[in-house]
């Protein structure tokens, strides 16, 4: 069976009825992803294109956590670049540390290159083996079946950095003239596929039409009930998982999620008439997982029914500062941070709101 074949069987037969646990890794703690048949059809499409797969929607919905998703599926390492806005291009093939190499010069140490040249995502994805000489000892003497490439927020940066990258992704090569190296090229087999490179997006700056074209694109929108979305991407972080240990019960009670996402729909709707950016799966997992650590499912003092009603008055006192995060003078408006959360507390302590 050829290496694209494997790979793109691997992701059809992926479970949407079952999150995945997602380790520690690239700087992202442990968490849960929930497939959706949308994605699972993206990537096999990129995949079997030979194309990069953009993935677009407002902060908060996922876009970095599918790369880690699909890494873990095929059972390939993951290599994770996030942009700024003072990223240059060549750093996603390569880094040069000029100011180390002069120093060692300056001071008359023998110059060898493999301590001066990082190689970038690129590299070590489309040329693990030319760039094992380059990596740091810990890195060594690993043998990865396969590579998935993530380029986080690439809006972040001009327009040079997504032209930069119309040759390398569309001929899967390129060169660095200063090691004589070519990167890349060559037919893949059984034991040596392509890598997979995913890019996200939050849509802060327009990307090149020549760029969007090489790309499959993947809009990650919540669907139109909004609410019983949210709730889904609970049940994933929360609910009962039968089989997976520490997740036979509920982490939260289905009511504590519910009222949570009632809460975040509402103040969403209230800061969005305002022009302002909404809140989303972020602040809703935010408050949950802040909810389940005030108050554990092992606190002594709390049965499960005494558990959730501790926790719900804790949300109402604390959503607020979650899900309000812009400042707004309106006293009046459902936005203002410091009203709301003055009548959330009084709400929760079961005095009459002022």
């Amino acid at each position: 069976m050829s290496a694209l074949v494997c790979a793109v069987k691997k992701l059809s037969d992926l479970d949407l009825s079952v999150p995945i646990s997602l380790p520690d890794a690239h700087n992202c703690s442990a968490t849960w992803h929930q497939w959706s048949q949308a994605e699972i059809d993206a990537l096999r499409l990129a995949y079997a294109a030979g194309r990069p797969l953009l993935v677009r929607g407002e902060p908060g919905t996922g876009k970095t956590q599918l790369a880690r998703a699909a890494a873990q599926a095929l059972g390939w390492m993951l290599h994770a670049e996030t942009i700024h806005p003072r990223f240059e291009p060549h750093e996603l093939r390569y880094r040069f540390d000029a100011v180390r190499r002069l120093a060692d010069a300056q001071a008359q140490k023998t110059l060898d290159d493999t301590c001066y040249w990082q190689p970038g995502v690129l590299w070590r994805a489309y040329g693990w083996e030319k760039a094992e000489a380059y990596l740091p000892e810990a890195e060594k003497n690993q043998h990865p079946t396969g590579h998935v490439v993530l380029i986080d927020e690439i809006d972040k940066a001009d327009s040079d950095l997504p032209n930069s990258l119309l040759e390398v992704l569309g001929q899967r090569r390129f060169s660095i003239p200063a090691l004589g190296l070519e990167i890349g090229g060559g037919a893949s087999g059984k034991d040596r596929p392509q890598p997979l490179v995913i890019i996200t997006t939050n849509e802060e700056r327009e990307l090149p039409a020549a760029f969007l074209r090489r790309c499959v694109v993947l809009s990650l929108a919540p669907d139109a009930d909004y609410r019983e979305w949210l709730i889904q991407r609970g049940q994933a972080h929360f609910g009962a998982l039968p089989g997976v240990p520490g997740r036979e019960q509920p982490l939260l009670a289905p009511e504590l999620l519910a009222e949570a996402a009632r809460q975040l729909v509402a103040d969403r709707d209230a800061v969005g008439s305002l022009g302002l950016s909404r809140p989303g799966l972020a602040e809703y997992l935010d408050l949950l997982y802040a909810l389940h650590t005030l108050i554990p499912p092992n606190e002594a003092q709390f049965d499960a029914e005494a558990r959730t009603r501790e926790q719900q008055t804790w949300l109402k006192r604390l959503s607020a500062y979650s899900f309000l995060k812009h400042p707004v003078d309106d006293g009046s408006s459902l936005a203002h941070q410091p009203t709301q959360a003055r009548a959330r507390r009084e709400d929760a302590a079961g005095q009459e709101p002022r």
